[in-house]
């Protein structure tokens, strides 16, 4: 690929979907497996300790996911993440996303999905979106390929979401970002890399943000 190649990036959770997808999948599994909702108080508990200030996001997404599949083996991690999928495309995904990123890649566009969520999920959904570029979190492993329940390296998430797509700007020898699409303000550094930046169906705090910086905003069903 050239310095001339059209590039859109996506954000997923809020962007293309409606609902946030790590919450989902863990609500997912907790249907799957009933008895982990024995653990359900200790996810309150770790909430209210990322909301007072006392942990980070990457803890508290850690935690999430050490308590509700943490050591669970690759083949049933697989099989979890299809279904998912499969429920994801059905029921949480919003229309006018696809349309826009259909006609994108009609125009010639290579389209980048850059997201927070999890590679063992995340994954198949971006190739039932047909996504040329993934960049995601990923879920560390052990030698025997379970969950151990932390993050491998960091989560992919405001200037390292951007960061990580400036290396891969880089690797293809792209030039500028055309377009970039995100629903929150954490997605700021992603915004600025891009010649026109999107905001999808923001919160007021992100609306704010989106009119102090003349940035166009879109309302998707």
């Amino acid at each position: 690929m050239s310095k001339d190649t059209l590039i859109a990036v996506f954000d997923l959770d809020g962007t293309i979907t409606r609902r946030d997808t790590y919450v989902d999948f863990l609500l997912f599994c907790f249907r799957c497996k009933p008895l982990k909702l024995l653990k359900s108080p200790m996810l309150v508990f770790y909430f209210f300790m990322y909301k007072s200030g006392a942990r980070s996001n990457h803890w508290l997404k850690a935690r999430f996911l050490r308590l509700v599949v943490g050591g669970t083996k690759s083949q049933e991690l697989n099989e979890l993440a299809h279904k998912f999928c499969m429920l994801t495309m059905r029921y949480n995904i919003k229309k006018d996303a696809l349309t826009e990123i259909e006609q994108l890649k009609d125009s010639g566009y290579k389209i980048v999905l850059a997201t927070a969520s999890f590679s063992f999920y995340v994954e198949n959904i971006a190739d039932q979106l047909c996504i040329d570029e993934l960049l995601c979190t990923t879920a560390q492993v052990d030698s025997e390929g379970r969950l151990t329940g932390e993050i491998d390296g960091l989560n992919c998430i405001g200037e390292e979401k951007a960061q990580r797509l400036k290396v891969l700007q880089s690797e293809r020898g792209w030039g500028e970002i055309d377009r970039a699409y995100s629903d929150d303000k954490v997605d700021l550094p992603l915004w600025k890399m891009a010649k026109t930046a999107l905001v999808v169906d923001p919160k007021p705090a992100t609306k704010s943000v989106a009119g102090r910086c003349e940035y166009q905003i879109l309302r998707w069903k």
